[in-house]
Protein backbone atom coordinates (compact mmCIF):
# COMPACT_ATOMS: atom_id res chain seq x y z
CA UNK A 1 0.00 0.00 0.00
CA UNK A 2 2.86 2.39 0.82
CA UNK A 3 4.32 1.94 -2.66
CA UNK A 4 1.13 3.34 -4.14
CA UNK A 5 0.00 5.90 -1.57
CA UNK A 6 3.20 7.89 -1.06
CA UNK A 7 3.81 8.57 -4.78
CA UNK A 8 0.10 9.31 -5.15
CA UNK A 9 0.37 11.84 -2.30
CA UNK A 10 3.32 13.52 -4.01
CA UNK A 11 1.53 13.70 -7.34
CA UNK A 12 -1.65 14.94 -5.70
CA UNK A 13 0.25 17.70 -3.89
CA UNK A 14 1.96 18.77 -7.12
CA UNK A 15 -1.41 18.85 -8.88
CA UNK A 16 -2.90 20.77 -5.97
CA UNK A 17 -0.20 23.43 -6.08
CA UNK A 18 -0.27 23.65 -9.88
CA UNK A 19 -4.04 23.92 -10.24
CA UNK A 20 -4.28 26.21 -7.23
CA UNK A 21 -1.89 28.71 -8.77
CA UNK A 22 -3.30 28.87 -12.28
CA UNK A 23 -4.59 32.40 -12.91
CA UNK A 24 -8.33 32.61 -12.42
CA UNK A 25 -8.91 28.89 -11.86
CA UNK A 26 -8.35 28.98 -8.10
CA UNK A 27 -10.73 31.90 -7.62
CA UNK A 28 -13.36 30.27 -9.86
CA UNK A 29 -13.14 27.04 -7.89
CA UNK A 30 -13.27 28.92 -4.58
CA UNK A 31 -16.36 30.80 -5.72
CA UNK A 32 -18.06 27.60 -6.85
CA UNK A 33 -17.24 25.32 -3.92
CA UNK A 34 -15.95 27.53 -1.12
CA UNK A 35 -12.29 28.13 -0.36
CA UNK A 36 -12.19 26.43 3.03
CA UNK A 37 -14.21 23.44 1.80
CA UNK A 38 -11.68 22.90 -0.95
CA UNK A 39 -8.82 23.09 1.54
CA UNK A 40 -10.54 20.68 3.93
CA UNK A 41 -11.30 18.12 1.21
CA UNK A 42 -7.91 18.30 -0.49
CA UNK A 43 -5.84 18.13 2.67
CA UNK A 44 -8.01 15.41 4.20
CA UNK A 45 -7.38 13.29 1.10
CA UNK A 46 -3.66 14.10 1.21
CA UNK A 47 -3.55 13.15 4.89
CA UNK A 48 -5.24 9.83 4.16
CA UNK A 49 -2.69 8.99 1.49
CA UNK A 50 0.23 9.82 3.76
CA UNK A 51 -1.34 7.99 6.71
CA UNK A 52 -1.73 4.83 4.64
CA UNK A 53 1.85 5.02 3.38
CA UNK A 54 3.52 5.03 6.80
CA UNK A 55 3.96 1.99 9.03
CA UNK A 56 5.37 3.60 12.15
CA UNK A 57 3.47 6.44 13.86
CA UNK A 58 1.27 7.12 10.83
CA UNK A 59 -0.88 9.70 12.62
CA UNK A 60 1.97 11.88 13.80
CA UNK A 61 3.83 11.55 10.52
CA UNK A 62 0.77 12.43 8.46
CA UNK A 63 -0.13 15.38 10.68
CA UNK A 64 3.38 16.84 10.59
CA UNK A 65 3.84 16.20 6.86
CA UNK A 66 0.52 17.77 5.90
CA UNK A 67 1.16 20.76 8.17
CA UNK A 68 4.51 21.30 6.43
CA UNK A 69 2.96 20.83 2.99
CA UNK A 70 0.18 23.28 3.84
CA UNK A 71 2.76 25.85 4.93
CA UNK A 72 4.72 25.21 1.74
CA UNK A 73 1.58 25.65 -0.36
CA UNK A 74 0.77 28.96 1.31
CA UNK A 75 4.39 30.10 0.86
CA UNK A 76 4.24 29.27 -2.83
CA UNK A 77 0.98 31.19 -3.17
CA UNK A 78 2.64 34.29 -1.72
CA UNK A 79 5.06 34.31 -4.68
CA UNK A 80 2.28 34.95 -7.22
CA UNK A 81 0.92 38.50 -7.56
CA UNK A 82 -2.66 37.27 -8.09
CA UNK A 83 -2.59 34.95 -5.05
CA UNK A 84 -2.05 35.56 -1.37
CA UNK A 85 -1.00 33.40 1.53
CA UNK A 86 -3.72 33.07 4.15
CA UNK A 87 -3.16 31.87 7.70
CA UNK A 88 -6.77 30.68 7.87
CA UNK A 89 -6.14 28.42 4.87
CA UNK A 90 -3.20 26.88 6.73
CA UNK A 91 -5.42 26.37 9.79
CA UNK A 92 -8.01 24.67 7.56
CA UNK A 93 -5.27 22.38 6.18
CA UNK A 94 -4.06 21.45 9.67
CA UNK A 95 -7.64 20.98 10.92
CA UNK A 96 -8.39 18.65 8.03
CA UNK A 97 -5.23 16.69 8.80
CA UNK A 98 -6.11 16.42 12.48
CA UNK A 99 -9.69 15.31 11.88
CA UNK A 100 -8.57 12.78 9.27
CA UNK A 101 -5.86 11.33 11.51
CA UNK A 102 -8.31 10.97 14.40
CA UNK A 103 -10.91 9.34 12.14
CA UNK A 104 -8.40 6.95 10.59
CA UNK A 105 -6.93 6.07 13.98
CA UNK A 106 -10.36 5.30 15.43
CA UNK A 107 -11.35 3.37 12.31
CA UNK A 108 -8.13 1.37 12.33
CA UNK A 109 -8.54 0.52 16.01
CA UNK A 110 -12.17 -0.46 15.54
CA UNK A 111 -11.34 -2.59 12.50
CA UNK A 112 -8.52 -4.30 14.41
CA UNK A 113 -10.87 -5.06 17.31
CA UNK A 114 -13.51 -6.37 14.91
CA UNK A 115 -10.97 -8.66 13.22
CA UNK A 116 -9.77 -9.95 16.59
CA UNK A 117 -13.34 -10.78 17.67
CA UNK A 118 -14.27 -12.49 14.41
CA UNK A 119 -11.14 -14.67 14.39
CA UNK A 120 -11.93 -16.22 17.74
Amino acid sequence: MARICLPAAGLFFLALVTVGNLPGLASDMSDAFGDKRLHLAAYAFLTGLIYLSVNRRPGLTALLAVSALGALDESIQSLFPYRQADFLDLLADISAAGATVISLHIGTAAFGSFRAVTKS
